[in-house]
């Protein structure tokens, strides 16, 4: 068991990180989701709110960049590690949170 377990371990971890950045990716693509075809769908409501437009606006950049990575990975849980979409889940579910 010994020569196995610091591998396993590795591994686990990996795994545990996945699982958290998948949970929190659902959580931000169901926020993006409901927001995207209010602001990017209909003019006048970016009209009337412009800031909040605005901040949609570089989230969904964001949220492009995130897919994107996310396309040009093979395999889940590398994709799920790598820094761009670990440390921008974040910060996009943040800023989709606030009012």
């Amino acid at each position: 068991v010994e020569p196995f377990r610091e591998n396993a371990t590795k591994q686990l971890n990996s795994l545990s990180s996945a699982a958290d950045v998948l949970e929190l990716w659902v959580k931000v693509q169901k926020i993006w989701t409901s927001l995207e075809s209010v602001f990017t769908g209909h003019s006048d409501i970016a009209k009337e709110l412009p800031r909040e437009a605005k901040r949609f606006a570089k989230i969904d950049k964001d949220w492009i960049k995130v897919m994107a990575r996310a396309r040009e990975t093979l395999g889940v849980v590398a994709c799920c590690n790598a820094d761009l979409v670990a440390n921008t889940l974040p910060v996009l579910f943040a800023e989709l949170e606030k009012r």
